[in-house]
């Protein structure tokens, strides 16, 4: 398990950026629409946020939620209608034939083999079943990802240490690999930040995926760089724009 998921706060920090400073609507819970009656597993379900809401609308069938941090699992603790697993998205606890609908939203990047996972998800799938991944754009936040960088490795962190090994390019080929087929749908949008304090904000939720932890004696160190450097992006008053997006890659059995 992740220690940048051992608390879902930085998570939660990332996702209100995304709904507060998108330049147009960013719903990736939009992207999987299930029918009322069938059987869904979310594989990696966060904050839960996805499954609460069909819960609440009141999905028929069954909602099951897999996510390897005990913080993602507490956070449906009090969703009577979505049944919760501390499990690996590489070795699912399902019988084979399991579901309707498989999602597996922004978590590949999280996987050992990527693969293994998708390959996961088409056994725990019904005939006719449908699976649904979602990851960023390759190349997404180029101006966030590149405050980060640089302000990690001004205080002697690798900055090599956060890979994405999953996104757009690669992804599609991916499920093609399992399923024999994989459609694509592409989102493209931009954050739009019109002060400092958001980008502050969403770069710092970031740092444990750049190995500096909580407890780093240099982390301290790292978030005034940060300040200091997004403080001076806004220096001339200006909106800035950071260019991102996702693809929806869906595969039926």
């Amino acid at each position: 398990m992740l220690t940048q998921y051992l608390s879902l706060d930085p998570l939660q920090t990332r996702i209100d950026t995304h709904e507060r400073y998108s330049e147009r609507a960013d719903d990736v819970e939009a992207a999987v629409k299930p029918l009322p009656h069938q059987d869904l597993l979310d594989v990696g379900c966060g904050t839960g946020s996805f499954l609460r809401r069909l819960a609440n609308a009141g999905h028929l069938g069954r909602l099951a939620a897999v996510d390897t941090s005990p913080a993602a699992i507490a956070a449906l603790a009090d969703v009577a209608a979505v049944s919760v697993h501390l499990a690996d998205a590489q070795a699912l606890p399902f019988p084979d034939g399991s579901f309707d609908v498989v999602t597996e939203r922004h978590m590949l990047y999280h996987v050992p083999d990527p693969v293994l996972a998708i390959q996961e998800a088409y056994r725990v799938l019904r005939s006719g079943g449908t699976f649904a991944a979602i990851v960023n754009i390759a190349g997404a936040t180029p101006m966030l990802f590149g405050l980060v960088a640089e302000s990690v490795a001004a205080h002697g962190f690798d900055p090599g240490v956060f890979q994405v090994p999953v996104d757009s390019q690669n992804l599609p080929a991916m499920v093609e690999s399992v399923f024999g087929h994989a459609d694509i749908e592409r989102h493209d949008n931009a954050f739009v930040f019109p002060s400092a304090e958001p980008v502050i904000a969403y770069a710092v939720s970031c740092l444990s995926g750049f190995g500096v932890e909580p407890d780093d004696p240099r982390r301290e160190a790292v978030v005034n760089t940060i300040v200091q450097r997004a403080t001076a992006l806004f220096a001339d008053g200006q909106v800035r724009r950071d260019p991102k997006g996702y693809v929806v890659v869906r595969a039926g059995r």
